[in-house]
């Protein structure tokens, strides 16, 4: 699967550039860095739609787990082992609570990545907008 951080293949290696100056020639100034905010917007969307797809994964993991519970305890007296439940119905609730947490750990991680991906986008374009208008109001004696 591809994503907006794949850099294209070369001769067998993968080298990732994104939003970098290229590494040919050295580091000896000059030149700027070439920002593409479309990659930039393509990484940020593609993390939310990660995000959706962890909620629905979580949402399944949910329901597994809580469905082998039950179906351990189904014929048994339900509760603590010793009241002669499966010891280990109780051990797959409490790992679901500990997957949800994580589940929503990572999905704050993802959003907030996201969101400061959008971020930069917009100000890259606004800085890029601003220095146009910029050029293009210098007037030159030479027309």
């Amino acid at each position: 699967m591809s994503t907006p951080f794949d850099a294209p293949q070369h001769s067998g290696s993968t080298q990732t550039r994104l939003n970098s100056v290229p590494a040919e020639g050295g580091g000896g100034g000059g030149g700027g860095t070439n920002v593409d905010t479309q990659r930039l917007d393509e990484a940020a969307n593609a993390l939310v739609e990660l995000r959706g797809d962890t909620e629905n994964v979580d949402n399944g993991a949910d329901d597994d787990c809580l469905s082998a519970s039950r179906g351990l305890n189904k014929h048994s007296a339900g509760g603590m082992a010793e009241a002669g439940s499966w010891a280990t119905a109780g051990s797959l609730v409490t790992m679901d609570v500990r997957w949800g947490s994580q589940v929503i750990n990572l999905k704050s991680l993802l959003q907030d990545i996201s969101d400061k991906l959008h971020t930069t986008s917009g100000h890259y374009t606004s800085t890029e907008q601003e220095e146009q208008a910029r050029q293009r109001s210098i007037s030159t004696p030479f027309g």
